[in-house]
């Protein structure tokens, strides 16, 4: 799995890119009702979530779309697939043979392409398809 979008459960900061515990620095923003500063650099923290208007990671980027290019199974959930580029690297895992599974609450642009779609959130069904898959393999399904 590659977080192309980032990850809400720690904090950076803009500047120098430091990480810090999300729980650390909510827990000082609730003491002192201020925007907490990096202690390295001064430089702002927000998550360390992609927002829009800021450059994708380049590193995790290129790696997905590699990825991509030599999946045999490509798995989204929980994307609309209309933000690229995210959006056209289920295209390029299908392009090289891959099985496209999408999971999202809405319909996208590539069900139609996928060869399994459910609709519902994603939470909830990954859920009940883990649920599944444990009791399979506990029956030894």
């Amino acid at each position: 799995m590659i977080e192309l979008h980032g990850n809400a459960t720690y904090v950076t900061c803009l500047t120098c890119g430091k990480r810090y515990d999300r729980d650390e620095i909510q827990e000082q923003l609730r003491k002192t009702q201020k925007a907490p500063l990096c202690d390295t650099c001064s430089g702002f923290l927000k998550p360390a979530t992609i927002s829009f208007g800021q450059a994708m990671p380049v590193r995790e980027t290129e790696e997905a779309y590699n990825r991509s290019s030599c999946s045999d199974l490509f798995i989204v959930i929980g994307s609309s697939l209309v933000v690229e580029p995210a959006a056209s690297m289920p295209r390029i895992a299908k392009r090289s043979g891959a099985k496209l599974v999408i999971i999202n609450r809405d319909p996208t642009p590539y069900d139609d392409r996928a060869d399994i779609v459910i609709h519902g959130s994603a939470g909830p069904t990954m859920a009940n398809i883990l649920e599944k898959v444990r009791k399979g393999l506990m029956e030894g399904q």
